[in-house]
Formats: C-alpha cells, structure tokens, sequence
C-alpha cells in the first residue's frame, strides 16, 4: 500500500513536473527525449539520434550527482532507471549530447492517505 501511494505521489509530481509519459515525445535541438511510467517508481528513458559523447545523469537539488553515465552513439537508446531508492525531494534528469543539455525536473513525494471504514 505504501509502496502504491509514493508511486502514486510521483507520478504527481513527475507530471507537474513537465515530464513527457507514454508516447508523448519532447523534441529539442538535443535528443527526443520520451520517458515512460513503468511499476513502482521504475521509469524508461528513451533517446531518438544519440550523438557521440552523450550522457545521462541523475541530480539531487543540492546539485550532488546520484547517477552519470555515458551514452553510446546510437539511432534509439532505452534504458529503465529504478528510483525506488530516492528518497522525497527534488531531482533533475540531465541528457548531455555533447553541445546541447536538456534538463527535466522531477520530484518524488510520500503521501499518506487515512481511511475510515465503518466495522460490523
């Protein structure tokens, strides 16, 4: 339950957070860039025309890098990243393709949700 609602939350945040889901691509003079939900705080990034010398980073607010990796030259790139071990707060997705950067924001809040049911 908890593990649905804090998907639930991100999801929330991710989408206010001017992310592209499901189909929907975000063009720049850097890659297309398309990220898709996946279960559980699993997400897949998913670049159209990699250029040499890419790289994909993870960033806390604080600037602190929580994850860097070089992109193979590439026509389509995919890969799913697991963010189940973040805790809340703000994060930025970073695609480097050499001689453009494209940022998106994302952030990842807990919710708790109380219920009342009536007992027989």
């Amino acid at each position: 339950m908890k593990k649905t609602i804090l998907a639930i939350a991100v999801l929330v945040g991710i989408s206010t957070a001017s992310f592209s889901f499901a189909g929907e691509k975000v063009n720049t003079n850097a890659a297309a860039i398309e990220l898709v939900s996946a279960d559980n705080l699993t997400f897949r990034l998913k670049l159209d025309s990699v250029k040499e010398k890419s790289s994909v980073t993870i960033k806390d607010e604080n600037g602190t890098v929580l994850y860097s990796s070089a992109i193979p030259k590439s026509e389509n790139y995919s890969k799913v990243f697991d963010l189940s071990n973040l805790l809340d707060g703000n994060y930025t997705f970073i695609v480097n393709n050499g001689t453009e950067i494209t940022e998106k924001p994302f952030v990842i809040a807990t919710e708790t949700k109380r219920l009342v049911t009536a007992v027989k």
